[in-house]
């Protein structure tokens, strides 16, 4: 199941060099600039930016420690917040040596754009993996979608199969689905912030403020001005309010039980210790502390539920219908973000030990598979969780996964060289 790299010590210097002379650090330096103006107009907003965006910031980093020192001090940093900037690099250049001049010059286009776009950049690094992957087991890959431009699949290894194996890559962010997004969410808050923090004023103790939305934020200024306004006004209250707006409810708790948590790097039993205060379930969040000593816990959510699986299921859907030709067999697989490597295994423990109920997850892929109608084509699914960076030796940084594939040998493409394609035991040392 696990997949890696692996990059030396002595390579860094040289690997970022290369990288910085292909790609331009001014495409990484603009992006940092410009999210740090951000960040000063909204302070909430420093946090998900270093998350969304930790490939430009940590290659930011290592141009102003080339800058100062002249080269990367290798030998004096702590190297473990590049690293997965390091694995990137390695493997766009990795990427990028197996193509033609034209088809590279493309790539290295797509590879600058992606810096601008979280989104895009998540999905190339996934593309870039998977790529590596197959050539580690030695396969001979193609880049269709770099090739044409066009809305096909990401990548052909060329040399799996009787006639090859598409595969199209799916990054599958925590947001996916959501009808209130992190960034809107931390805008309302800013937003409202000077309103809450009057309302708020002398407060000593635990406030948890619920605002449950008939669908989106307003995407009107005026409109989520006003509604900051009304979440104040209910605060003084004292008391919850339904308005045709949203519904907002307000409620006492004992703020000892948020003291000693570290917000920016919370577990999943601050989640839960969340949820369980608030009376709601994986919704958006934000912790305010008081002078006073109180604490102020604001949850925005929709009455309308998330739609991860619906979200998941179209993309799914579309990749096997519009992207792939359906002429040979193809691989979907989806890497989700939000999963670590220990979940995915978890995960697939449990759908695999008899007597245990199959999660959604499986119910779902079993549903999707075995419908033959526009399909037939779709070899197996495959769920990514999200890199881990380790270091099993001083010189020596790996980057691991896990996948959890669903293979559908049923397929009258499927072919035996299509087992095993995430085994480790079918890995190169």
């Amino acid at each position: 199941m696990p997949f890696r790299t692996s990059i030396h010590d002595y390579e860094i210097d040289h690997l970022f060099h290369r990288f910085r002379h292909v790609i331009g650090d001014s495409n990484w330096r603009q992006r940092v600039k410009k999210l740090e103006e951000e960040t000063r107009g909204n302070k909430f907003l420093r946090h998900y930016h270093l998350l969304e965006n930790d490939i430009a910031y940590q290659l930011n980093n290592c141009s102003n420690l080339e800058r100062q020192h002249g080269a990367l001090p290798v030998g004096r940093m702590d190297l473990s917040p590049v690293y997965p900037a390091l694995a990137f690099a390695s493997h766009c250049l990795s990427t990028l040596e197996r193509m033609d001049a034209t088809n590279r010059t493309r790539a290295i286009g797509r590879i600058q754009g992606a810096f601008r776009n979280p989104e895009d950049m998540r999905a190339l690094q996934l593309e870039f993996t998977a790529g590596l992957h197959f050539a580690k087991l030695g396969h001979r890959l193609a880049w269709p979608e770099l090739e044409t431009g066009g809305n096909t699949y990401d990548l052909l290894v060329e040399d799996l199969g009787p006639t090859g194996l598409e595969v199209e890559c799916k990054a599958i962010s925590e947001e996916k689905g959501r009808r209130i997004c992190t960034r809107h969410a931390l805008d309302f808050w800013h937003l409202m912030q000077r309103h809450l923090m009057a309302a708020t004023r002398g407060l000593h103790g635990g406030l948890s403020i619920v605002m449950t939305l008939p669908d989106k934020l307003p995407t009107s200024y005026a409109e989520r001005k006003e509604l900051s306004k009304l979440v104040a006004r209910t605060i003084l209250s004292g008391q919850s309010q339904v308005y045709p707006q949203a519904a907002v409810s307000i409620h006492d708790f004992d703020a000892e039980l948020l003291h000693g948590i570290d917000w920016n790097n919370a577990g999943r039993s601050a989640r839960e210790l969340i949820e369980s205060i608030t009376g709601t379930c994986n919704r958006q969040a934000m912790i305010t502390g008081l002078k006073g000593g109180g604490s102020v816990i604001c949850v925005i959510q929709c009455s309308q539920d998330d739609s991860l699986f619906d979200a998941i299921q179209k993309t799914v859907k579309r990749a096997a219908t519009k992207q792939m030709t359906g002429t040979r067999p193809g691989m979907i697989l989806l890497e989700f973000g939000g999963m670590s490597p220990e979940g995915m295994v978890n995960l697939a423990e449990h759908d695999n030990t008899p007597g245990n109920t199959p999660t959604s997850l499986r119910r779902w892929v079993s549903e999707f598979l075995s419908n033959t109608a526009d399909r037939d084509h779709i070899v197996g699914i495959g769920f990514l969780s999200r890199g881990a960076m380790t270091k099993p030796s001083a010189n020596v940084v790996t980057s691991t996964g896990s996948a959890y594939v669903f293979p559908r040998r049923e397929s009258s493409y499927w072919d035996a060289a299509f087992s095993g394609l995430f085994d480790p035991q079918n890995m190169p040392v």
